[in-house]
């Protein structure tokens, strides 16, 4: 049963693709033309003018490729849907991880800053007991 919902899934997707194509444009308006000329010469005259035959096969073709078409926006509209919702699980994933990092960051300045002072004590503290060294020796 799955199978037969792909398949289907798969040919209206590759239909409304055709449909949407040049090539279906070209080759349509090509057949177009080729009916009117034939019948507006009469070489055939199988549909003469308001050419209903051209007329019922049209609106019969606009019949199947109207759900064909909306078939395959759906399952597009599907696979959007699905993309955003990655989309969205990557942000929150992305934001995470960046305040993680702004945190880490922050603590690491934060110990800079505290080994910058002990090392400013530890220099004031060792020209304090070079002095009394001094003292001592003198």
């Amino acid at each position: 049963m799955k199978q037969l919902k792909n398949f289907s899934i798969n040919l209206a997707d590759n239909i409304a693709s055709f449909l949407g194509s040049w090539n279906f444009i070209i080759i349509q308006s090509s057949i177009l033309l080729i009916w009117i000329f034939i019948n507006v010469d009469k070489i055939v005259n199988f549909d003469p003018y308001p050419f209903i035959l051209l007329n019922l096969f049209l609106s019969f073709e606009a019949a199947y490729a109207t759900p064909l078409i909306l078939m395959s926006s759906n399952r597009q509209s599907e696979r959007d849907r699905e993309h955003l919702i990655k989309d969205v699980a990557l942000d929150e994933e992305t934001n995470f991880f960046i305040k993680k990092l702004v945190e880490d960051i922050r603590l690491d300045k934060s110990a800079l800053e505290e080994l910058k002072i002990a090392s400013a004590e530890r220099a004031e503290m060792k020209a304090i007991l070079q002095d009394i060294h001094k003292h001592l020796h003198k």
